[in-house]
């Protein structure tokens, strides 16, 4: 026992919620789902943002939208968190690689963050609400 555990607040005893798995009781049943993104555990952290550029949009009008992405996402990780978010049907993923560039910022030199974006091609007649799909 630690000093600080003195000041520590007690856990009511709640038994703990667990996820069913197979062979368990409540076979069958699901967590409820809270948020949007439920549809891929960790889509929240696969997709950052969309690119809302000229291009961009240009190409979300012929069903083709660029998404920013962590460095360690995959092709088949992007497309099953695009389709879990937006509920469409991913048909490629191309992956763009941008390192990051040197920079100075007065005496000193830095490198800015290198990027990966992710260009996601859906299946014919699909679109993703939201997303500015014309330029002008």
């Amino acid at each position: 026992m630690g000093i600080l555990d003195k000041f520590r607040k007690k856990k009511e005893d709640t038994p703990p919620q667990s996820s069913p798995m197979v062979g368990e009781e409540g076979k069958g049943k699901e967590a409820p789902r809270n948020d949007k993104m439920s549809g891929h555990p960790f889509a929240h952290q696969i997709l950052l943002h969309p690119v809302l550029s000229e291009k961009g949009t240009h190409l979300a009008s012929k069903g083709e939208y660029v998404f920013m992405v962590t460095q360690a996402a995959n092709k088949s990780e992007i497309a099953k968190a695009i389709q879990g978010v937006y509920e469409v049907h991913v048909r490629s993923v191309k992956i763009i690689k941008a390192p990051g560039k040197q920079r100075r910022y007065g005496r000193s030199i830095g490198r800015t963050s290198p990027r990966k974006k992710a260009l996601v091609q859906l299946r014919a007649g699909e679109k993703i609400p939201g997303i500015i799909e014309a330029v002008g």
